[in-house]
């Protein structure tokens, strides 16, 4: 019972620890593990001879585990999560044929360290090597890529924080570096939290606990597959990016449950293939409804 009870507080140590350096650079809860879905309806693919759709299924699962260092002023954090995609097209046709769809799918593995200089700044350095493929033939280096991030965090007071750095990611489809600027603000029951160019989420806490919080978000996202299926035979890579803007709602089912809720229109969204000779054939689709749901672990209150 005594070996239980010390690797109990232990556990708690080192959440908490790493919980106090990651508010010093994100004001938002700290995930600990999570299950989420997103549906993206079927919308009319632009500029085409004939009447054809796309529609997306997104399924994506995660855990992160939290560590700490002797110092007190550094942590870090293991992420793992599994991502996969259904893409269908669709068109007039009955033949069922011609409405191929595609099953993508990525694994990947983030490093995530917050060290906290003095009271005042903080640093934030994550790398995510990740393998994203429709795994239809033996993996090989183009498989494999790699995002990151450097942002570093000024504490303004006890309701704004500021930050700037750079973000390698695939937020636009194919990976590319970003500089962004994160502003985390909270006063009273109001909380906006950014990394622009790429979120921007309002929210505003009702109930006691602030158990629920409804808000507006404006989010990019994106991804880049290897692909080598026989369907796409003459295609090397299949990357997409879009913008999602709606009404969220987070309610916490216990101190460390939340359900999610994002729903609204997805806007500019763009994908591209590219063939084995480096060609791109880029085409767009036109906005369209989008929701999400998940249910996620987070961080108790300190």
């Amino acid at each position: 019972m005594n070996c239980k009870k010390n690797i109990f507080i232990s556990c708690t140590v080192v959440l908490i620890a790493f919980i106090t350096l990651s508010q010093n650079s994100n004001a938002q809860d700290f995930e600990l593990a999570g299950i989420k879905y997103a549906y993206y309806p079927k919308a009319a693919i632009k500029d085409v001879s004939e009447n054809r759709e796309i529609s997306f299924h997104e399924f994506n699962a995660f855990v992160n585990i939290p560590m700490k260092f002797k110092n007190q002023k550094t942590g870090l954090v293991h992420g793992f999560g599994y991502g996969f995609v259904e893409a269908a097209f669709n068109n007039s046709s009955p033949d069922e044929a011609s409405k191929p769809k595609k099953n993508l799918h990525a694994f990947y593995y983030q490093l995530r360290l917050v060290h906290k200089w003095n009271e005042k700044w903080s640093l934030l350095v994550a790398l995510k090597p990740t393998i994203a493929s429709d795994f239809e033939q033996k993996l090989s280096s183009e498989d494999l890529i790699f995002q990151g991030a450097v942002i570093a965090t000024r504490t303004i007071n006890n309701k704004l924080k500021i930050g700037a750095g750079v973000v390698y990611g695939a937020q636009w489809g194919s990976p590319r570096v970003l500089p962004v600027v994160s502003i985390n603000y909270k006063n009273d029951r109001h909380s906006l939290n950014t990394l622009l160019p790429m979120d921007i989420k309002y929210t505003y806490s009702l109930f006691p606990e602030e158990k629920l919080k409804l808000g507006l978000r404006y989010t990019r996202n994106g991804a880049n597959f290897n692909v080598s299926g026989s369907d796409m035979a003459e295609i090397d890579k299949i990357n997409y990016s879009r913008a999602n803007i709606g009404v969220l709602a987070n309610y916490k089912l216990t101190t460390i449950l939340r359900i999610e809720a994002f729903g609204g229109i997805s806007t500019g969204r763009k994908y591209r293939f590219v063939d084995f000779d480096n060609n791109e054939h880029d085409f767009d689709s036109k906005a369209a409804p989008f929701f999400s749901v998940g249910i996620v672990f987070v961080s108790p209150q300190i």
